[in-house]
């Protein structure tokens, strides 16, 4: 889904990967924003470095939180970096990794499990994400070999990592793409449900989650465009390392600048719930977690093209600490036990990463 970007030849320069990752070393060491990213089942990876005294310019990439209360970020490229970048795809089973209050954590997570299931069954919401954060207090590699390590773990992902003085440092492999937007057209996915890899079937609670999220996202392109130019495929089973998820493709003819749609869509019932003000509203009055990040989108704005991913399956690097930031989806038909077996499973993900 994710489309070749040119870049102004006079900016780019092509490195070898350690020339690459030292350039970035060395630009983080002065405080200046980077980001570096590569793009599902590619190879080349680029990096955008900021300049101290930067001037604005039509091309970024854009890093826009999960609440609309928070202003988002921007990343100028005043000089970009590429790099070939292959290694070999490692496969590292279920890890063991020992989260910092776990115990604690499994405890409020359930508790509010459960009391949204009894507010779904009693309000008209539908559906709500619920969102936590696991920490893991081991952290003692440069912040680029995790990055590597997600680079070589996950060759099917949008894969990034970045820093700003506005947010810190943040790293992740997200399977889902908010929407890609080429003059009119534009192609977004529906992505919910989560099993694990090798499991037979779907369950009910997951194929509703599906519909939920197709419904919504078809129903906000509506009001951007003819309903006749709206396409839909048919829904498929698609991997996201050692997760499975449902997936529909949704293409469109939009009359609407990319920002209104990003504004419209954004968050979508697979990171915020149904209805979609209500579910907010309810996220932000009862997680015990701020989400920075974590489930906002990020991605690159040109003239002619943006790319945007929702953030998702990330992590925060804080000094010797990595915070994982992992949700799921709740229905009436959830089983709060369930749904905590389901977030450890997501935040497998990073944790794959920090003990490889």
């Amino acid at each position: 889904m994710f489309t070749n970007h040119t870049y102004p030849s006079e900016q780019k320069v092509v490195l070898t990967s350690l020339h690459f990752f030292d350039a970035i070393n060395r630009h983080y060491q002065n405080g200046l924003p980077f980001v570096a990213f590569r793009n599902p089942s590619e190879t080349k990876i680029t990096a955008f470095l900021q300049a101290k005294h930067t001037e604005k310019k039509d091309s970024y990439f854009l890093i826009s939180p999960f609440s609309s209360e928070n202003q988002p970020s921007r990343i100028y490229g005043d000089q970009i970096l590429t790099s070939e970048y292959t290694s070999e795809v490692t496969n590292v089973d279920h890890v063991t990794i020992e989260w910092d209050k776990i115990t604690d954590c499994r405890q409020e997570h359930i508790q509010l499990i459960s009391s949204t299931i009894d507010t779904i069954a009693k309000t008209n919401l539908k559906k709500v994400v619920l969102a936590t954060a696991l920490e893991w207090n081991g952290v003692t590699k440069d912040f680029l070999a995790y990055f590597k390590t997600i680079l070589s773990l996950y060759p099917n992902t949008f894969n990034y990592v970045l820093f700003h003085p506005e947010c810190g440092i943040w790293m992740g492999a997200t399977p889902e793409c908010l929407f890609t937007m080429k003059g009119s057209s534009v192609s977004t996915m529906a992505l919910a449900g989560t099993r694990v890899s090798g499991s037979s079937r779907w369950g009910k609670k997951e194929l509703e989650e599906q519909n939920f999220v197709v419904s919504d996202i078809t129903n906000t392109l509506l009001d951007f465009s003819d309903k006749n130019s709206l396409t839909l495929s048919e829904v498929e089973t698609v991997q996201a390392g050692h997760l499975e998820h449902l997936r529909t493709t949704i293409k469109a003819q939009v009359t609407s600048s990319p920002f209104q749609l990003a504004k419209a869509l954004h968050p979508t019932p697979a990171v915020g719930g149904v209805p979609k003000n209500s579910a907010v509203k309810f996220i932000l009055k009862n997680e015990s977690i701020d989400r920075s990040l974590y489930s906002g989108f990020l991605g690159i704005v040109s003239p002619n093209e943006t790319n945007f991913y929702v953030n998702l399956r990330c992590m925060e690097i804080l000094d010797n600490k990595a915070k994982v930031y992992v949700g799921g989806g709740i229905t009436e038909k959830s089983s709060a036990v369930k749904e905590w077996e389901e977030v450890l499973q997501k935040a497998n993900t990073m944790a794959k990463v920090l003990v490889s």
